[in-house]
């Protein structure tokens, strides 16, 4: 009696702990499933990606979500990126969308599971422009700038998405953006921007100009002057039937 009394209570032993690895396994998978499904919406749904950039801009800003208004959007997928060849380089294409605040209009990208914004991309052109003036030479106008500056920017100098930029940043910048590597082609370069209209002789200007800049900043051997000045300029890819891509940014360029 004392062993089919054993072998029944190693029976209910057994029936328990199947269960409860039966519970465990069933929780695993109702967790993997719904990590599996908040990633789906999180990567391909444009609604979940619009709130969460709106909040986003809420909290660097500090406002209400009715300040924002969103213009359009580039919905997230694969795309191709034009290398020259038939069939360019297959690319992930990430959310961005184009949003109105305080009359002024602008692009905000999702980056690495990040929101990034480009509404301070006309202060940080003046700011960093005028520190060139005033500590490299009074000649300078300005240099090219663009969206994803500003993201290297805050990433590489561990600012993070939120931090609202001031002039004090300016130099360090300078130091900074023509280093950038994502979402630029190997001819891409920094150029600076000067007016020689006042100068009688402008055969080694651009050497001159560029020296002055060593002294001041460190800036990679492919950087260089060159006469002119700058503008803004829109680049809006949001296009989905359009099989080939490149990327949305507002920037600063050359004014012939």
């Amino acid at each position: 009696m004392l062993n089919i009394y054993h072998l029944k209570k190693r029976g209910e032993i057994m029936k328990n702990k199947n269960c409860k690895k039966s519970i465990i396994i069933a929780i695993v998978f109702i967790c993997l499933a719904a990590f599996g499904a908040y990633k789906f919406v999180d990567t391909y749904s444009h609604s979940y990606a619009e709130n969460k950039a709106i909040n986003y801009l809420c909290q660097k800003y500090d406002e209400d979500a009715s300040a924002f208004e969103v213009l359009d959007y580039r919905q997230a997928g694969i795309g191709f990126r034009d290398n020259g060849l038939i069939i360019g380089n297959i690319v992930w294409v990430n959310f961005a969308f184009e949003v109105k605040y305080n009359d002024k209009t602008f692009f905000v990208k999702k980056y690495k599971g990040e929101y990034y914004d480009d509404y301070q991309l006309e202060d940080i052109e003046k700011w960093c422009t005028d520190w060139l003036k005033n500590n490299v030479d009074e000649r300078f106008t300005g240099f090219n700038l663009e969206t994803d500056d500003i993201i290297w920017y805050l990433i590489t100098e561990k600012r993070g998405n939120k931090y609202l930029i001031t002039e004090s940043n300016a130099e360090e910048i300078l130091n900074c953006v023509p280093f950038r590597e994502f979402n630029r082609y190997d001819y891409d370069s920094t150029v600076f921007y000067y007016d020689s209209s006042k100068e009688s002789d402008t055969d080694n200007l651009d050497e001159e100009l560029m020296k002055k800049l060593n002294d001041k900043l460190l800036l990679p051997s492919n950087s260089y002057c060159c006469e002119g000045t700058v503008k803004l300029f829109v680049s809006k890819s949001f296009d989905t039937d359009v099989p080939c891509f490149y990327e949305s940014n507002r920037k600063y360029i050359c004014r012939k």
